[in-house]
């Protein structure tokens, strides 16, 4: 068996090259469910998209009839990897009605090791890998078929960091070495990703962001949660909108 490091090195390069696969463009349906339970408020968003992955172009179509407008793949790319260094940035498109929610997702690359035993001494009988920005141990619930990687950051990266949030919790399965969830998790933020495989393609169906913050004064927080499921995925050789050729 793996060490948890290892594994983690090892579902982390499944991933970078599963991202490097993608295609060149996808269609699929988003719903997305906003809840603020403290304002008692909650809204659905239906959205069938059209992307160009390349640059993450997309044609956005409110369902069943509504408004048209280009913008990015919603609400995250489906060839998302989670296993990097990412932006997550939400807006309205209409802000004084807190109407038309629109999504921006920056990733750097991936993150991806190179074979330790490819540059270690040739006289080293035992290679021990470690990993620089976290301490890796397997959850109790990990199995044969999925291995559960608990992350903890370490003091290199959290210091001086103002990220809301950092690696918490790793899926893999053990097959494919894919990470099947990914969770990230802070004081007053969690972030998770669930992925399925359609065809070849290693894609993000479910994901889920909830967020607590102060109102002005310090009167009272207040939490958002966001729920999006894509499905219904397909992969057009030519997009159906000609924005997007």
């Amino acid at each position: 068996m793996l060490s948890a490091d290892a594994e983690f090195r090892a579902a982390a390069n499944a991933a970078f090259a599963a991202w490097q696969q993608q295609p060149p463009y996808i269609a699929y349906r988003a719903d997305v469910d906003v809840s603020i339970p403290a304002q008692n408020r909650s809204q659905h968003i239906a959205r069938a998209v059209e992307v160009r992955t390349h640059d993450d172009t997309a044609v956005l179509h409110d369902l069943p009839d509504g408004q048209q407008q280009l913008g990015h793949a919603f609400p995250i790319p489906p060839w998302f990897d989670a296993l990097s260094y990412f932006r997550l940035q939400y807006r309205f498109g209409d802000p004084f009605r807190q109407h038309n929610p629109l999504t921006e997702l920056t990733m750097q690359a991936p993150l991806h090791y190179t074979d330790p035993a490819a540059s270690a001494n040739p006289a080293a009988t035992v290679i021990a890998t470690t990993l620089r920005n976290y301490y890796a141990t397997y959850a109790p619930d990990s199995n044969d078929r999925i291995a559960h990687i608990a992350m903890t950051p370490l003091p290199a990266l959290t210091r001086g960091n103002d990220s809301d949030f950092y690696l918490h919790d790793v899926y893999v399965d053990t097959v494919t070495n894919l990470p099947t969830r990914v969770v990230y998790a802070g004081p007053t933020t969690t972030f998770s990703i669930d992925y399925t495989t359609v065809g070849t393609y290693w894609l993000v169906d479910h994901a889920t962001y909830r967020v607590t913050f102060s109102l002005p004064l310090h009167i009272m927080q207040t939490t958002v949660t966001v729920d999006a499921t894509m499905s219904g995925f397909t992969f057009p050789d030519m997009p159906t909108d000609p924005r997007l050729r």
